[in-house]
């Protein structure tokens, strides 16, 4: 954000220090293979776009989108009012050929040549999706100097390494409106991904408008739900953007919301109603082993797999959602059951008896079959979590992957037995893991070849469960990290280079911002609430260095609270404003890096010019917490940060005992309020005189 808020975080000669070298370009996801040539092609008037190829509605609304953005971007007035087929001429500055129309589908050919000359840019495809895919790498291309705006001219050959690059939004747990979802099928489409997932359902809430089952969505929405009609309009727009819709319904477990329209569907009989799965309110001096266990061994509520009532019903339900989701994929969950709900119940203990079912791993597979049965009746092919794989399983499920394991054997089993994966390990944005730790870990796991990958993966997925994320807040948690991953989904395998991604995802978060998603206006808005959009800098300055805690630390923090949040929670604290990852702390960080290498003088008067700036924000921040409950609440991070600044000034002036300065930086470091101050390991390298590698992962808890 730091074209937004660098008067605020960094010095502007920082910026220009660190400014990215001019034989460098800002495109994300990296393409295949790029060849840079001497010249530029330079944006004038005169601008105009030709299009060689069969009719295809939605490049040509692709075409007139770049277009209108180019002109703002670019402040040029285009002479065309609107582009269509009948705009083809050959020497158009911009000239587009396609081979074929296609529907957004998996396999679909994405591939593209785009060549940038000094008088004429041609983009070139087999397809109306793979032009698509090449606009956006034009757009990336556009760069601004002081004689206008230009594209270096260029070679590219692209296409992507996955069939499936996907983002998963869990709707259920909170509800994400309609316009944030559409906001991020345009920040997808800017970073060619394929494929939105849609987590519909889960013990929180049913999201779907249901004609079949209408209780579904009066009894077990919470009046927050999807009306046909927008599923209708979300699916078209998707499509327009080259990406398909996976609708998620999970079963057998994470199903209260269900239950509470239809018990009849339920393994035990209750008072169901939309809630969180584990209710620990009533618990006293509970902790996180105490948690585990009752996962673990408290029955949940789960769908009676052995009642022909319950295929009949979802018969209807399919058949009812394939009309709404006319894609090929339809998603059952089939994760966390731990069984205990058929254990406890006679008639299904009985069932499983009757039919030789040695365990529930066995009778999940044949609920997981059945419903793979009704779904190919809809000419639709399911996906399931990990935990539906079974040997008995038909080689026609997807599974998708999403544990995370030291040394990873189930993918080589699932590829043996002739299922296609779906890597979701390594990518959930809920943990809070910065963007380099995404990035560096590979779909492709050490222990499958390169001959099951190619056969058994069809690609990856990023995932964003909703526990502590609701429709203001979902953007700051998904963007821009997502950009990284799309590009480890989509760049060769060799990409690796973590200081030219992050270079990259800075400016490709403007771009998102820029054509798409609100990610900083939702961060503006939370902190200005606490000011009462007063003193906005000094928030700003604190926020901006703070990250949430990583792992599983602040979902169980929040389970384990004395007051524990429930749907209605606000999320408004530091830790809901924050990102997971700061970008000011990253510029930060060559700085240091820099001025340990080199002793740069220069270096060294923009450290202390940062220091100090931190280290006299306490004054503002004091002055406006006088009028602000909240940054009453949080002023010790304040003070820690302005200690912490002070202890790197002394470090700079070879003052004070090192020894004492690192433990008073352990303490000042340690977490408040769910966040944690980002320049420990800089501050500590002034102190030390080395900066510390970042470590290559977190830990879960």
């Amino acid at each position: 954000m730091k074209r937004i808020f660098f008067t605020l975080t960094l010095t502007c000669s920082i910026f220009c220090a660190l400014a990215q070298p001019a034989d460098t370009l800002n495109l994300m996801p990296r393409p295949q293979a790029v060849k840079i040539n001497e010249g530029k092609f330079i944006f004038a008037t005169q601008f105009n776009i030709g299009i060689d190829g069969p009719e295809s509605p939605k490049l040509v609304a692709a075409v007139n989108r770049f277009y209108i953005q180019l002109g703002k971007r670019t402040a040029l007035y285009f002479p065309q009012e609107f582009i269509t087929r009948a705009d083809n001429k050959p020497d158009a500055k911009l000239s587009i050929h396609f081979d074929e129309t296609v529907a957004a589908q998996i396999g679909a050919d994405e591939s593209y040549q785009l060549n940038v000359s000094s008088n004429q840019i041609t983009l070139s495809a087999k397809t109306d999706i793979g032009a698509m895919r090449g606009l956006e790498t034009l757009y990336q291309l556009v760069t601004p100097a002081n004689s206008g705006y230009f594209c270096p001219l260029a070679e590219i050959t692209d296409s992507p390494r996955f069939k499936w690059r996907g983002l998963m939004i869990d709707v259920a747990r909170h509800f994400i409106p309609f316009e944030v979802l559409k906001r991020n099928v345009d920040a997808m489409a800017i970073v060619k991904m394929n494929v939105l997932h849609l987590h519909l359902s889960d013990d929180e809430g049913f999201r779907v408008e249901s004609k079949v089952y209408p209780k579904l969505q009066q009894l077990g929405s919470n009046g927050f739900y999807y009306t046909q009609n927008q599923l209708r309009e979300l699916v078209a727009y998707a499509h327009d953007r080259g990406i398909i819709v996976v609708p998620e319904f999970d079963l057998p477990g994470h199903c209260t919301s269900m239950l509470a329209a239809y018990p009849f569907l339920a393994s035990y009989p209750a008072k169901y109603k939309p809630a969180r799965r584990y209710q620990f309110d009533t618990l006293k001096n509970i902790n996180l082993g105490m948690v585990m266990k009752l996962i673990n061994e408290l029955p949940t509520p789960t769908i009676d797999p052995t009642k022909e009532s319950t295929y009949t019903f979802f018969d209807g339900f399919f058949k009812e959602m394939a009309g709404l989701f006319p894609d090929t994929y339809l998603h059952i969950g089939a994760d966390e059951n731990n069984g205990v709900a058929w254990k406890q119940n006679p008639a299904i203990v009985a069932f499983m008896k009757a039919k030789e079912i040695k365990n529930t791993d066995d009778l999940q597979a044949l609920f997981v079959k059945r419903l793979q049965i009704i779904a190919k009746k809809y000419d639709k092919r399911i996906i399931g979590w990990e935990e539906a794989f079974n040997t008995s399983v038909s080689p026609d499920v997807i599974i998708q992957k999403w544990k995370p394991s030291v040394a990873d054997t189930l993918s080589g089993k699932i590829i043996k037995h002739s299922n296609q994966l779906i890597i979701s390990s390594g990518y959930y944005l809920d943990l809070y893991f910065p963007s380099y730790v995404h990035y560096l870990t590979d779909p492709v796991s050490a222990n499958v070849n390169e001959a099951d990958a190619d056969k058994g993966i069809l690609g990856a997925e990023a995932a964003m469960w909703a526990e502590s994320v609701n429709g203001d807040t979902e953007e700051l948690r998904v963007w821009p990290r997502t950009a990284a991953i799309a590009e480890r989904m989509w760049s060769a395998a060799n990409v690796r280079d973590v200081d030219d991604m992050y270079r990259r995802l800075w400016a490709t978060d403007f771009e998102l911002n820029d054509r798409a998603i609100n990610e900083y206006g939702n961060y503006i808005k939370i902190l200005a609430r606490w000011v009462n959009d007063e003193d906005l800098n000094t928030v700003i300055t604190l926020t901006n260095i703070c990250t949430q805690v990583k792992g599983y630390r602040r979902l169980m923090g929040l389970m384990l609270a004395p007051c524990r949040p429930n749907l209605s929670t606000p999320m408004v604290s530091i830790a809901d404003a924050a990102h997971a990852e700061s970008e000011t702390r990253w510029y930060f960080r060559k700085l240091v890096a820099s001025y340990l290498k080199d002793h740069n003088t220069a270096d060294l008067e923009q450290i202390k010019a940062q220091l100090q700036r931190w280290q006299n924000n306490k004054t503002r921040f004091d002055a406006a917490a006088v009028n602000s409950p909240y940054l009453q609440k949080i002023n010790d991070l304040s003070d820690n940060l302005s200690a912490m600044a002070a202890i790197g000034l002394q470090a700079l002036n070879n003052e004070g005992n090192k020894d004492e300065q690192f433990k008073k930086l352990e303490q000042l470091g340690k977490p408040l309020h769910e966040v944690q101050l980002a320049i420990l390991p800089e501050i500590e390298a002034l102190v030390t005189g080395k900066l510390k590698a970042e470590p290559a992962t977190y830990s879960l808890f």
